[in-house]
């Protein structure tokens, strides 16, 4: 498949500007999409308040309970189903581990490993997606 999709973020001084924007394959177009998705709570986009994923609804102190992670499992599975069209069959994997921090006061931290593993609509390809967020309190690899 052609690079026929836009590269986030998007560069809207460039748009303004009529200059050609960063264009991208369909496997990172779909990665930057789940990325956006993992990291967006419900309600957080106006025009589409169902978006995003059930992580910043939860407990952060349940985060080690098999009830919570079985919860934002079929919340991502869900939101893929709902938002990424170019996508079926998706399976999603989470896992809370303990992560240490090192040089900034011995911090213990949890960290969210999000698997997805895949089948493009179009081609039947094999598509695999994998990120790590820090939560509690929340940041990003």
């Amino acid at each position: 498949m052609s690079a026929s999709y836009y590269q986030l973020p998007l560069d809207l001084e460039g748009i303004l500007e009529r200059r050609q924007l960063p264009r991208c394959s369909v496997q990172e177009s779909i990665a930057q999409h789940l990325y956006l998705m993992l990291t967006t709570y419900f309600g957080e986009s106006r025009y589409e308040p169902d978006f995003g994923c059930q992580v910043w609804e939860q407990d952060f102190e349940a985060m080690t309970t098999m009830r919570w992670k079985d919860n934002v499992q079929h919340s991502i599975e869900e939101s893929i189903r709902d938002y990424e069209p170019r996508l079926t069959r998706a399976r999603v994997d989470v896992a809370v581990m303990d992560f240490e921090l090192k040089n900034v006061s011995q911090r213990i931290r949890k960290r969210l490993e999000v698997t997805v593993n895949a089948t493009l609509y179009r081609t039947a390809e094999a598509f695999a997606f994998q990120a790590s967020l820090f939560v509690a309190p929340l940041s990003v690899d």
